[in-house]
């Protein structure tokens, strides 16, 4: 084990937690679209990774599962985004996202859509931009016509075993820890090659 390796405590972890002020303050610039994505226990991963990686917002559109949308959707979400997630995280149910996103994009925010296909780019080497709009599809049918029109880069993870695609949440981590890591906000730590300061607004020390 390394030898300046320290656990930290549960209380710690909760202690460390930042204000809301905070939060808003360092915000990653990236919106996550989840459509027409059939698992409300996947919806309630994506709040708890959204969540953690502090990001502006998560779109809950088409038929997907939404808190409040029934009792039994509601309950599967809650079990999954633990950790208070659906009540800090900014989010919205929008039956058709595509005038939304175009709207976005005509702002400046760079549409990446999540597929498997011909014509992507690998997930490390997509220009995700200083704002992205992070779509992400049907578990099994991937993401709309509609959608993928938008698209300014489609990024694919690569599959290398006999089953041939990844969970949408670990797909969505994979993606965000990538933009993450190209972002202002990653806290300095041997892990962190750049050496990337961590902002003012975020550190603890004095």
């Amino acid at each position: 084990m390394a030898a300046e390796f320290r656990r930290h405590s549960t209380r710690e972890l909760v202690d460390a937690r930042p204000s809301e002020a905070e939060r808003e303050a360092t915000r990653l610039r990236v919106i996550v679209v989840l459509d027409n994505v059939r698992s409300a226990t996947n919806v309630g991963l994506l709040f708890r990774l959204c969540d953690c990686l502090n990001v502006e917002a998560l779109w809950l559109t088409g038929y997907t599962a939404y808190p409040g949308v029934s009792e039994h959707a509601t309950n599967r979400i809650k079990k999954t985004g633990v950790g208070g997630s659906l009540d800090v995280l900014p989010w919205r149910s929008i039956e058709d996202p595509v005038p939304e996103i175009a709207r976005l994009q005509a702002e400046g925010w760079r549409v990446v859509v999540l597929e498997q296909g011909e014509g992507t780019t690998l997930w490390r080497d997509v220009d995700y931009g200083e704002r992205t709009v992070l779509v992400l599809g049907h578990e099994r049918e991937g993401v709309r016509d509609e959608l993928l029109a938008l698209a300014d880069a489609v990024a694919e993870l690569p599959v290398r075993g006999i089953t041939n695609s990844l969970n949408i949440a670990t797909c969505a981590s994979a993606v965000l820890y990538e933009i993450l890591a190209r972002s202002p906000w990653l806290r300095r730590n041997p892990a962190n090659a750049d050496g990337v300061e961590e902002p003012e607004s975020r550190r603890s020390d004095p």
